[in-house]
């Protein structure tokens, strides 16, 4: 049978039906396959641009203008401008304007003009404005995306590249002792200004030759400024941040570290709250939260802190103590405490008995001068960050007020050891009595109680620095500690620039024990957890047979634990026969000496 026409005719559109469909799909699959992409930016908290909040709420807007690197081969990027045009990031790509298989994109915000088409050296130069007033500010903060994506295996054309901040924040908030703040007052921060981006890995760096330069900071509020800079370690005794008001300025040193780190780093911020002093000094005032998990020095001590892994402080031998490491924590087996020996450069002192058993003749009998010891340690320190104001004193009052009883040096070595505390054996009794009461006899000739080998001493000796300080107190005790007081005295203690001296209560012996405490670590609460202190019963420890050359001063480290409720409520490494019983502050007592010489400014470290 012969088919009609009217068949072959149907046979054939249907032939076209199929063969238009078949080529629609096709089409539109390429279409997608080679559709625009839809970049999608987000910025992380917290936000910095002037129309974004503090909180970081906010989100591009329309005008908006991004960089954007585009890897053509190792080592080579394109480099294009996208701006927000209703919604769009444009000029509009598609995903073979990115290239094929694996292709780094590295985006940045702000966007800028004198960028190159092509970059062949593989780096984004950047440079923080000197100026952070204004519109230097959006300009320095930059934010960096780097992301790796494989062109063949992308899903749909959404591409998301988060941002975050290429610098360090530093956030300055000052309140002023006497009340208002001035209104022409503005804060400068000292920082690196010159670094680059690795396109292949993103990573934001200072370049080397990059030294800090003064950046005036952005004014967020009142009592509240930022500025941004490159990572960078701090350095302690620097000039660090300036404040000027009334063309008078105030500068704050940099400490050895903030809130317990060392280094301002990448995409972070730091909070440093001062207070403006009457005598305008720039005094650092850590709110509580700032002492979580830090650990610090107090005011003049360096070194390194304690690894917060223990596993990280090697461990040693008794047996060897001049295989003791110099310039490291380390451990010993069967020991609850950790150690670290003594470096003039880190500005502590370790005065020790030499004759606590009367089996070292060739020294003065000690073994009860524990308060001496502590006493001696704290003198050395009070006088060498004095030292500008003790050259005014001898320049004005003599360097010799007291012939019977020339004032010791105040110069600690690891040979020479303490001339103070030999001044101390040489004077008084092998009693017991009080670190406080040494400190402010030897300043301003106050006894309170002290017994000295001849009563003449006390006709013929009335303080060293007794001209400026007459009978006021510098070194001050306190007792009766629970967990509350213990650790609110330390914190008042680092703010305020004082030392800290504690006497250990020898639960099994129903005895007491003086030393200094030089350092603190901090739990995730803000409370004591750890200290670092010089016990100077420890001079013949790990000794040795041979004449083995070997540090004799260390620093301890020993975990401070709490018993509320308990007599003794402070421990000391857990134990049952160990606690702290009292604590002892001594203040530089600046503002005195600043009203008896104000021509003086002392040295800050």
């Amino acid at each position: 049978m012969r088919l009609g026409t009217t068949y072959y005719r149907f046979i054939y559109c249907i032939f076209l039906v199929l063969l238009w469909t078949g080529c629609s799909e096709r089409i539109d699959r390429l279409a997608e396959e080679d559709g625009f992409v839809d970049f999608v930016f987000s910025r992380e908290a917290p936000q910095t641009r002037a129309d974004i909040g503090e909180d970081g709420s906010g989100s591009f807007t329309d005008g908006d203008r991004i960089g954007l690197y585009i890897e053509q081969q190792i080592g080579t990027y394109r480099h294009i401008v996208l701006t927000r045009q209703n919604g769009t990031w444009t000029p509009r790509l598609r995903k073979s304007d990115l290239g094929e298989g694996l292709v780094t994109l590295n985006a940045y915000y702000p966007a800028r003009d004198d960028i190159q088409d092509e970059v062949t050296d593989s780096r984004h130069k950047h440079s923080v404005s000197t100026d952070q007033q204004a519109e230097g500010y959006e300009a320095s903060d930059l934010l960096w995306s780097n992301r790796t994506i494989n062109t063949a295996t992308l899903i749909g054309s959404r591409i998301e590249l988060p941002f975050s901040h290429g610098m360090h924040r530093l956030v300055v908030e000052l309140e002023s002792e006497t009340g208002g703040l001035p209104e022409d007052l503005t804060v400068s921060v000292r920082g690196r200004t010159q670094g680059t981006a690795y396109l292949f890995t993103g990573q934001v760096t200072p370049a080397e030759d990059s030294k800090t330069e003064w950046i005036e900071a952005r004014k967020l509020g009142d009592g509240r400024y930022c500025a941004v800079f490159y990572p960078q370690k701090l350095k302690q005794g620097e000039e660090w941040v300036k404040i000027t008001a009334s063309a008078k300025e105030s500068v704050y040193k940099s400490p050895a570290s903030v809130s317990g780190n060392s280094s301002l780093e990448q995409g972070k911020q730091t909070v440093l709250h001062l207070t403006l002093r009457s005598n305008g000094a720039a005094d650092p005032d850590p709110v509580p939260g700032d002492w979580a998990n830090s650990k610090r020095w107090v005011y003049g001590i360096s070194g390194p802190t304690f690894p917060d892994n223990i596993t990280d402080a090697a461990e040693y031998y008794p047996g060897a103590p001049e295989k003791f490491p110099s310039d490291a924590w380390f451990r010993l087996p069967g020991f609850k405490v950790q150690f670290l020996n003594w470096n003039p450069a880190w500005g502590w002192y370790d005065c020790d008995k030499r004759n606590l058993y009367g089996d070292h003749p060739e020294f003065i009998a000690d073994g009860s001068m524990c308060w001496a010891a502590a006493a001696s340690n704290l003198l050395h320190w009070w006088m060498y960050h004095n030292r500008k104001y003790i050259e005014k004193y001898d320049e004005v009052y003599g360097t010799a007020p007291y012939p019977r009883y020339p004032r010791p040096s105040m110069e600690f070595t690891d040979t020479k050891e303490s001339e103070i505390f030999d001044f101390f054996r040489e004077n008084f009794k092998n009693n017991g009595n009080w670190d406080a009461a040494g400190v402010n006899w030897f300043i301003n000739g106050i006894s309170q109680g002290l017994n000295p080998n001849n009563a003449d001493i006390y006709e013929y000796f009335g303080g060293y620095f007794s001209r400026v300080f007459g009978k006021k107190t510098v070194a001050t005790t306190y007792k009766a500690l629970d967990k509350e007081k213990f650790n609110n005295i330390i914190k008042e203690a680092l703010n305020n620039k004082q030392a800290l001296g504690f006497t250990q209560a020898l639960l099994s012996q129903a005895g007491t024990h003086a030393m200094v405490i030089w350092g603190v670590e901090f739990d995730e609460n803000g409370y004591v957890s750890a200290i670092y202190y010089v016990d100077n019963n420890d001079y013949y420890n790990f000794e040795v047979t041979g004449g083995a050359i070997y540090q004799h001063h260390r620093l301890i480290r020993t975990t401070v634990d709490y018993r509320e409720g308990d007599m003794w409520p402070i421990r000391m490494s857990n134990s049952d026969y160990l606690a702290i019983s009292a604590l002892t502050t001594v203040d530089l007592k600046r503002d005195d000496w600043q009203a008896a010489f104000p021509d003086v400014q002392p040295d800050e470290e």
